[in-house]
């Protein structure tokens, strides 16, 4: 059996508590939809939640060598992980799914959102 949550995600390198509590060994699948814009600048660059094709993250990313823009996570406390536009992955340890954008905190013009359908299977 499994459960299937929608969430909206807003472009920010903010945490964005979804409401979700995991336990540890749940399987979770996260499919990610739509279209965001990080701060590049000096352009305008629209991207999915893979974020800009072959356009790796710097040191004072969320992610770091994932792409800017792209969809990450984090379950509690334990560090980011990418998600993009799909993930599926059994879960470590328990705690509240965050969801962000990939981007630099510092910088703060971002447009558009995404929405993260997030199915949540029964405890093995």
């Amino acid at each position: 059996m499994a459960l299937t949550i929608s969430r909206s995600v807003r472009p920010s390198p903010q945490w964005q508590d979804s409401l979700i509590r995991l336990r540890a060994g749940q399987r979770v699948v996260i499919d990610v939809e739509g279209v965001w814009s990080p701060d590049m600048r000096d352009q305008i660059v629209w991207c999915g939640a893979d974020g800009v094709y072959r356009f790796p993250a710097g040191a004072s990313y969320l992610l770091p060598g994932a792409n800017v823009g792209a969809v990450v996570a984090r379950i509690g406390a334990a560090g980011p992980f990418a998600v993009g536009s799909r993930a599926d992955f059994v879960v470590a340890a328990d705690g509240v799914l965050h969801l962000a954008m990939n981007e630099d905190p510092q910088r703060n013009c971002q447009a558009g959102q995404v929405t993260a359908q997030v199915i949540v299977f029964a405890e093995p």
